[in-house]
């Protein structure tokens, strides 16, 4: 992959409202690019679009919803007839707790994280086989992904799915000139990560976020992961024996849990 320049590209930011997305969003306008920002509630996305309304166009989906296909889809074609960069940013986080097991917490998570970034693609595939520009699919997995940890059963199968996806994905388009990326946030100070109850080693912000995702998108790095120190850490863990590895990992659960 050759790096690519984000400026002056039409770029689609699914999750844009808030946290990284927004942060995304904002950085991708000031470069000069027309940004078409993507959320469950229109009202959400109001002062994106007014930091440059001839070049911020609002699309209002909820990627969960199994008829959001067609809802974005449409929207999207009426906006343009290609998309350059996709970032697939929309997702949530819910924790289990194994004393109150609840299969419907996996179905919420999957919807939006997994099954959520799949009909995203599924709206946005034949706008990014139009751009002439180096097209490119950027997914947002997880540090959450690189090993188990407790309970992050469904967010971290979740975000598993989408890198393994996007692995698939990449052999699959690389014929079709189109690029592919999975980008693996550690801890970010997001609305979504101030609910945590736990400790958040290595926390960054998400304008700090941001500029390790341009870099490393611009870049066409396949893997895109920070804050470094968190995800050596956990990629050595999972290198680790199982025994150890489960040794290690049942230090980190709470006593409550």
């Amino acid at each position: 992959m050759s790096s690519v320049s984000l400026r002056n590209r039409t770029i689609w930011i699914t999750g844009a409202s808030t946290g990284i997305g927004k942060s995304l969003a904002e950085a991708l306008i000031a470069r000069g690019n027309r940004v078409i920002v993507t959320s469950r509630r229109e009202e959400s996305l109001l002062s994106l679009k007014s930091l440059a309304p001839d070049r911020v166009d609002i699309v209002a989906a909820d990627v969960s919803k199994p008829d959001s296909v067609l809802s974005m889809r449409s929207e999207l074609d009426k906006l343009t007839n290609s998309i350059d960069t996709v970032i697939l940013n929309a997702g949530t986080c819910e924790y289990l707790d194994t004393n109150q097991f609840d299969s419907a917490l996996f179905d919420r998570v999957i919807q939006v994280n997994f099954v959520g970034l799949a009909r995203c693609i599924e709206a946005s595939i034949h706008l990014l086989q139009n751009s002439a520009l180096s097209p490119h699919i950027v997914g947002i997995s997880s540090a959450a992904a690189i090993t188990g940890l407790p309970r992050a059963e469904a967010y971290g199968a979740s975000k598993a799915a989408v890198e393994s996806c996007l692995e698939s994905l990449a052999l699959d388009l690389d014929a079709q000139g189109v690029d592919v990326s999975i980008v693996y946030p550690g801890f970010v100070d997001t609305p979504l990560t101030r609910k945590n109850d736990f400790p958040m080693p290595f926390l960054m912000s998400s304008d700090q976020a941001v500029i390790e995702m341009i870099k490393g998108i611009e870049a066409r790095k396949f893997r895109i992961a920070f804050p470094k120190r968190l995800i050596w850490s956990l990629k050595l863990m999972a290198m680790l024996p199982d025994k150890l590895r489960h040794r290690l990992g049942l230090s980190m659960v709470r006593d409550n849990a």
